[in-house]
């Protein structure tokens, strides 16, 4: 039901963004109040129709492009729904105070009862004007309401709230929340520098999504499988490159782990062929430009320089995330970021991407998996030949993370995180949230 839960309001956001009419909206929001329902009467499922239901308030609140009095009409539609009335009671009615539905046909009908009365104590004369008087006074408590929504609506979060909202997101590395809040903010009320800061944080996600489903492709051919580690390639249509897919389960403390692929400085103690490896400009906590070079016997000495960024998606999935690719020829990235490359008398090799995914299974445990792409600008070596010596750079990789893990005290790596305590504090508060969460989930 999950699935079908982020297609609804997946659809549902993309319509707010859509040139579409009042009317068309307005028949969204009913077809979407069905599906709530819907998720409703499944009593399995009704805290995700309660997320559905405060996701699409939520959107009309912030909502351009429509006058006030259109607006105020989408949020009664979902207010005064009678399926949704019985929804929101159900679910909150020991957390909230009555909404203004609610009052309003309390008061009505406190009205209603004076009526009644009035007309058995007095004239039928003064009936009509009694009507009346109770008509505009329910006109009077309408307007209040309207009212009383539309301050709801002005207070609804602003552009510039949302664009500090994602820079706290991107800041704690949770890319996937930051992106969704992009999806709420009308740029065209932010500065220039505001919206090229969030096109740099939307082009990431799109980055990651775009090669992660690499993770889950088909069509790998196994090159080895060893002491629990997995070796796969295969060659992408239309390239002269080779993919190479790692696996692996191993006893190792995330956050230990982690140190080895975020201690930049260090890849030369595991890395083949690595030689020297350094950061360039560190751009948050968890994003850094590196440059590596690398050595390699016969040919001239190769070099890459690489944009690292670890992502948070341990709420999304369970996982976490480290992307790597060549940023040297993305000018856009490097006038952002005031960059300045030095010409190099090494080749410059391409990353393409370069995925690394940690799974935690236990505090102790954790499943790898790991995906890469890159050009070595060795036109004139066969794509055989370079797949060849790939699959044996890959897998002494993983083993040497796997050795390094097993006595991670005896190894450089440990010294690092002793001199940053407060980093790898924080990486290690985020692995036990995560397990003290899955705990109660699965308490619950």
């Amino acid at each position: 039901m999950q699935n079908k839960n982020k297609i609804f309001t997946d659809n549902f956001q993309c319509n707010f963004f859509d040139k579409l009419s009042y009317k068309e909206l307005k028949s969204d929001l009913e077809k979407l109040m069905q599906d709530i329902n819907e998720y409703y009467q499944n009593r399995q499922d009704f805290h995700e129709a309660y997320q559905i239901y405060v996701f699409v308030r939520e959107k009309l609140m912030c909502m351009q492009g429509f006058n006030k009095e259109q607006v105020t009409d989408l949020i009664q539609q979902l207010d005064t729904n009678e399926e949704m009335i019985k929804f929101y009671d159900f679910y909150r009615e020991q957390h909230s105070p009555p909404r203004p539905q609610q009052l309003k046909n309390l008061l009505t009908h406190v009205q209603r009862e004076q009526i009644k009365h009035q007309e058995l104590q007095s004239p039928q004369i003064h009936n009509n004007q009694t009507i009346i008087d109770v008509s505009a006074q329910e006109i009077n408590f309408q307007q209040f309401e309207n009212q009383q929504i539309l301050s709801e609506i002005q207070l609804g979060p602003s552009c510039q709230e949302l664009y500090n909202i994602v820079l706290s997101y991107d800041n704690d590395s949770k890319l996937d929340k930051a992106y969704q809040t992009i999806q709420l903010i009308d740029k065209t009320q932010l500065s220039q520098d505001q919206i090229i800061r969030l096109s740099v944080i939307e082009s990431s996600y799109e980055f990651m999504t775009k090669n992660l489903i690499e993770l889950d492709s088909t069509g790998w051919t196994l090159d080895k499988n060893s002491h629990g580690i997995s070796i796969s390639y295969k060659f992408p249509p239309k390239s002269s490159t080779v993919s190479l897919l790692m696996e692996a389960e191993i006893e190792a403390d995330c956050a230990k782990l982690m140190s080895l692929i975020t201690e930049v400085e260090l890849f030369s103690e595991y890395v083949p062929f690595c030689n020297h490896a350094t950061t360039i400009k560190t751009l948050s906590k968890t994003q850094k430009v590196c440059m590596s070079q690398l050595y390699f016997p016969v040919i001239s000495n190769r070099e890459t320089v690489f944009l690292g960024q670890g992502i948070d998606r341990l709420e999304e999935n369970g996982t976490i995330l480290f992307l790597c690719k060549s940023i040297d020829q993305d000018q856009q990235f490097l006038d952002y970021y005031d960059l300045q490359l030095h010409k190099s008398k090494n080749v410059r090799l391409q990353l393409n991407y370069y995925i690394f995914q940690i799974t935690p299974i236990t505090k102790t445990r954790c499943k790898i998996k790991a995906v890469n792409n890159c050009n070595p600008q060795l036109s004139f070596v066969p794509t055989w030949l370079v797949a060849l010596i790939a699959r044996k750079f890959a897998f002494q990789l993983i083993e040497k993370i796997v050795k390094y893990t097993k006595s991670f005290e005896k190894y450089p790596w440990y010294k690092k995180t002793q001199e940053n305590p407060e980093f790898y504090q924080w990486l290690q508060n985020k692995i036990d949230n995560y397990f003290a969460q899955s705990i109660n989930t699965k308490q619950t």
